[in-house]
C-alpha cells in the first residue's frame, strides 16, 4: 500500500468548497460602484459635451454670499479680529481680505447671525486654506452642535 495522498481533481475541489465556505448573498450600496457611471462621464466628454454640473453645484448644502460679524481667535493670549464673512454654507465660511492663517490653523469663532444678533454662535474652525491674493481664508467648522447647523442652515436655505 501506498502512503501518498492522491491529489484531488478540480471538480472535487470545487464540490467541498460550497461546504467549507458558504456563499454570502451579494448586497449593492453606495460604495458598490461598476464605474458606469464615470465611463459615460468620460464619453461624454470626449464628444465634446461639457459637464453637467459645474463645480459649485456640487455642494451639500448651498454656500451664500453674506456679510455677517465675526471674531477669530486663536486661543489663549492671542489677539482677537473682529472680521466680515464673505460667504456662508452650514458647515464652513470665508473670509475675504485680512490676515490669511496657515493651512490647518484651528480658530475659535464667534458668529453673530441676524436671528439672535446678541447670541453669537461659538464655532470650532479650521482653515482650509487662503481664499484669493487679496488675502482671507477659507474655513471649516469643526463638529459643530445641532443648535449652530440648524441657526446657520435656516440663514442659508
Amino acid at each position: 500500500m501506498s502512503s501518498a495522498k492522491r491529489p484531488r481533481s478540480k471538480s472535487q475541489t470545487d464540490a467541498l468548497l460550497p461546504l467549507l465556505t458558504p456563499k454570502l448573498p451579494q448586497t449593492m450600496d453606495r460604495r458598490t460602484n461598476t464605474g458606469e457611471a464615470m465611463v459615460k462621464l468620460f464619453d461624454r466628454i470626449k464628444q465634446g459635451e461639457s459637464e453637467r454640473r459645474n463645480f459649485r453645484d456640487r455642494r451639500a448644502t448651498p454656500r451664500v454670499n453674506v456679510g455677517l460679524a465675526l471674531e477669530a481667535g486663536g486661543g489663549e493670549g492671542e489677539e482677537t479680529m473682529r472680521l466680515v464673512t464673505n460667504d456662508l454654507s452650514t458647515f464652513g465660511l470665508s473670509i475675504s481680505g485680512g490676515p490669511t492663517p496657515k493651512k490647518g490653523t484651528r480658530l475659535t469663532l464667534k458668529l453673530f447671525l441676524p436671528d439672535e444678533p446678541t447670541t453669537p454662535l461659538e464655532l470650532e474652525a479650521e482653515v482650509l486654506g487662503p481664499l484669493g491674493k487679496e488675502g482671507g481664508v477659507r474655513m471649516k467648522f469643526l463638529k459643530p452642535d445641532l443648535e449652530a447647523v440648524r441657526r446657520i442652515h435656516k440663514l442659508v436655505k
